[in-house]
């Protein structure tokens, strides 16, 4: 009798660790970001994984009286198989704001597709081609929050949930990672340009002229965030200028047209 007991109280035991284990599922966070014209939709596990990611719903948002295009959703090849997303339903506008929701259903364990997530890493699982004039969020609000819509972000892993936080909400088309803005351009001598540096880069920043002579340089390790100059070049020759941008390597070369 008392082996039965001890017994019946070692499973009750084990079930109930098993129950904390699993209800204690490591969340998966959620971003937005750009890259040469995309938004990417990107999700960073916070510990390791690659079993089944279940499920994932997330909403995309912005003004309805804005200029905002989005394109045709792809996939990575990895992403595409083991959780493939589709927009659910058409365009929604609600208010002042359009919404597109999105959602995908995974069956395959992402080791299948010989990849595994690892903790703090982030992982593209959807790009949208984007222009436009206005800003594209990634929300959790009282729209999506709606029984009727249930659209708040939520992931769940093996079943379980693992909704973690949003942490990049917000992207613009001239916040995308890289693009240059000059204005104005052409100019009198006197302009502002900027460019939107995503995560943390070496950069070196140049204005020469036609000659390839150097009228303004920067140098900065580890940048991060929007860099903005306003340059006055009037005591310069009137004519074409370039805008030398290089980041870790890479060279990027815009014209600048002084009359």
């Amino acid at each position: 009798m008392m082996k039965s007991s001890t017994l019946r109280t070692f499973g009750s035991t084990l079930v109930m660790g098993l129950g904390s284990l699993l209800s204690a599922q490591s969340p998966v966070d959620i971003g937005l970001h750009a890259n040469n014209g995309q938004l990417e939709v990107h999700m960073r596990p916070t510990a390791d994984f690659d079993g089944i990611l279940s499920s994932a719903v997330f909403t995309l948002r912005w003004e309805n009286s804005a200029n905002v295009q989005l394109g045709e959703p792809t996939q990575p090849n990895g992403p595409a198989t083991f959780i493939p997303i589709a927009q659910s339903g058409p365009t929604r506008d609600a208010g002042t704001f359009s919404y597109m929701v999105f959602a995908g259903f995974g069956f395959e364990p992402i080791r299948n597709t010989g990849a595994s997530w690892e903790a703090g890493k982030e992982y593209t699982v959807l790009s949208i081609p984007f222009s436009g004039d206005a800003a594209v969020e990634l929300v959790n609000d009282n729209w999506t929050s709606e029984v009727t819509n249930n659209a708040d972000y939520y992931v769940s892993l093996g079943g379980l949930d693992a909704t973690g936080a949003i942490y990049q909400k917000s992207i613009t088309a001239s916040e995308q990672d890289g693009a240059v803005t000059i204005l104005p351009n052409p100019n009198d001598g006197q302009f502002m340009f900027s460019f939107m540096v995503a995560t943390p880069s070496d950069i070196q920043v140049d204005v020469v002229n036609t000659l390839g002579q150097s009228i303004f340089t920067d140098t900065q390790r580890g940048f991060e965030g929007t860099y903005r100059k306003e340059m006055d070049i009037r005591t310069q020759s009137n004519g074409i200028y370039y805008l030398k941008v290089s980041r870790n390597g890479d060279v990027g070369v815009h014209k600048i047209v002084y009359r």
